[in-house]
C-alpha cells in the first residue's frame, strides 16, 4: 500500500511539474512569436539617443493592395506591450468602418532605461534615491520627432494625422509631449498617468502652459481605473481639472478632451480595457475635424 501511495504520489509530482513547465514553453513560444510575419520589426541608429532603437510597424490588412492610400499613424509606447493589442482593435474597428485603417508603430524600451526615457527632464527618474538623476524625456522626445517619425513618414504612405498614447509613466510623458511640442501631434492618449509624481508638477506645467498658449485641432484622451490607488487618482484628478476648465471655452477650436474612469480596471489592465473607448472617442473627432 505504502508503495502504491508513493508511485501515485510521484506520478502526480511528474504531471504537475510537466505541466509548469509546458506553460512556461508555452508562455516563452508565444512571447518569441508575438508578431506574424507581416509585421515589421526594424531598428534605427539613433544619434540622439546613441542607441539601437528597435521599430514595430503594423500595416493595415490591404495596405499593400492600395498604393493610393495613406494611413494616419498610432506612435504606442511600451512596444511588445501595448502596440499588439492596440493594432487588433484598430483592425477591428476598422473592418466595421468605425475607425479608419491605420499604420500602427511601437515603440520598445531599450533594456532598464523605461524610467529614464519616459520622465520629463525637470523631473527625478526615482523619487527613493535622493541623487537621482532627473529624466531624459527631451532626449527621447527628440529621438521620436528628429528620428523615428521622419522614419516612418519616408517609408510608408503617411497621411499626417498623428497620434501618441503611453500607459502610467508613458501617459506622463504622453503629457510632457503635449507641452513640449504641441504641434508634433494631433491626438494624445494617456492611459493611468503618473501625474502625481513630485507632488503632481505635471499639474503645475499644464497650468502654466495653457495660461500662456492657446491650442487648436488636439484630442486628449486620458483613463484611470476604479480600483488604482489613491496617489494615481488624485493625481488624474488635479491635471483633468485643469484641462476641463481650459477645454470648456473650445469655441470655434476644435477641442476634444475626454477623461473617463474605467470600471473594474486597475494599474496593471486599465489600458487594455480603455482602448476601445479611446479609439471610439479619437474617431468621432476624426469625423468632425
Amino acid at each position: 500500500m505504502n508503495c502504491n501511495k508513493k508511485i501515485f504520489f510521484s506520478i502526480v509530482v511528474t504531471l504537475i511539474f510537466s505541466g509548469v513547465v509546458g506553460a512556461l514553453a508555452l508562455e516563452f513560444y508565444l512571447q518569441s512569436n508575438k508578431y506574424s510575419d507581416d509585421v515589421i520589426q526594424t531598428e534605427i541608429n539613433s544619434e540622439i539617443m546613441d542607441e539601437e532603437r528597435k521599430v514595430i510597424v503594423h500595416l493595415p490588412e490591404n495596405y499593400e493592395q492600395n498604393n493610393d492610400k495613406s494611413y494616419p499613424v498610432m506612435y504606442v509606447l511600451d512596444g511588445t506591450s501595448q502596440d499588439a493589442h492596440t493594432f487588433s482593435k484598430i483592425d477591428l474597428l476598422s473592418k466595421i468602418n468605425q475607425f479608419p485603417e491605420s499604420i500602427v508603430v511601437g515603440i520598445p524600451n531599450t533594456r532598464g532605461n523605461r524610467s529614464r526615457d519616459f520622465t520629463p527632464h525637470y523631473m527625478k527618474i526615482d523619487l527613493e534615491e535622493p541623487n537621482s538623476k532627473t529624466g531624459n524625456g527631451n532626449k527621447f522626445l527628440a529621438f521620436i520627432e528628429k528620428e523615428l517619425i521622419p522614419f516612418i513618414n519616408k517609408n510608408y504612405r503617411t497621411n499626417g494625422f498623428q497620434t501618441i498614447s503611453g500607459n502610467s509613466r508613458g501617459g506622463l510623458f504622453v503629457m510632457y509631449a503635449l507641452l513640449e511640442k504641441p504641434m508634433l501631434f494631433n491626438g494624445y492618449i494617456c492611459y493611468s498617468p503618473a501625474f502625481w509624481r513630485e507632488d503632481n508638477l505635471i499639474a503645475k506645467k499644464v497650468k502654466t502652459f495653457f495660461e500662456q498658449n492657446q491650442m487648436t485641432n488636439k484630442f486628449i484622451y486620458m483613463s484611470i481605473g476604479d480600483e488604482e490607488n489613491k496617489k494615481m487618482r488624485n493625481g488624474f484628478n488635479v491635471v483633468n481639472t485643469i484641462l476641463e476648465k481650459e477645454f470648456a471655452d473650445k469655441s470655434n477650436r476644435n477641442l476634444r478632451l475626454i477623461s473617463q474612469v474605467t470600471q473594474n480596471a486597475n494599474h496593471g489592465n486599465n489600458s487594455y480595457k480603455s482602448t476601445i473607448y479611446a479609439l471610439n472617442f479619437l474617431n468621432n473627432f476624426l469625423i468632425k475635424s
